[in-house]
């Protein structure tokens, strides 16, 4: 059986870097989850592949609790982020100061992805490199209809 460690190593994350601005782009999006995909604007944002959609051509793809049908010519897989969707973590240099991460995004010059945590109801406008967080035990999803 595989530990947790080992399963996170395993799920592929990755860019999906769709403007959605040409016919071309647009049909590389199912149907029925063009309109949710234009107003989310996946481009910058670390999304997890999931794997093949029931409809042959297209990848599933996670962002928090949303999920979308893409076809794969866009994705560009990355290193897996140290955090997930969820995750509660403090401050490195204040382990009191506490949150839960609720976006994902990647920063191209560094080449790797930073994080924004909501605090009780508020989400935090700092993001937070990996290296300035620290895990605690997992939250409830409950926890992640509140990001954005």
């Amino acid at each position: 059986m595989a530990t947790d460690s080992e399963q996170a190593r395993d799920r592929v994350w990755g860019l999906y870097p769709w403007h959605g601005q040409s016919e071309v782009e647009r049909e590389l999006v199912h149907p029925e989850d063009l309109e949710r995909l234009k107003f989310f604007w996946p481009y910058c944002r670390v999304l997890e592949r999931l794997g093949d959609a029931a409809e042959r051509g297209f990848i599933v793809l996670r962002y928090g609790l949303d999920t979308f049908r893409v076809q794969p010519d866009l994705f560009q897989p990355v290193t897996p982020p140290a955090f997930d969707f969820g995750d509660e973590v403090c401050l490195r240099k204040d382990p009191a100061r506490t949150g839960v991460i609720v976006d994902i995004y990647w920063h191209y010059q560094q080449g790797q992805p930073f994080f924004f945590i909501r605090s009780g109801r508020r989400r935090i406008s700092k993001r937070y490199q990996a290296e300035e967080l620290l895990p605690r035990p997992h939250v409830s999803a409950e926890h992640l209809s509140l990001g954005g």
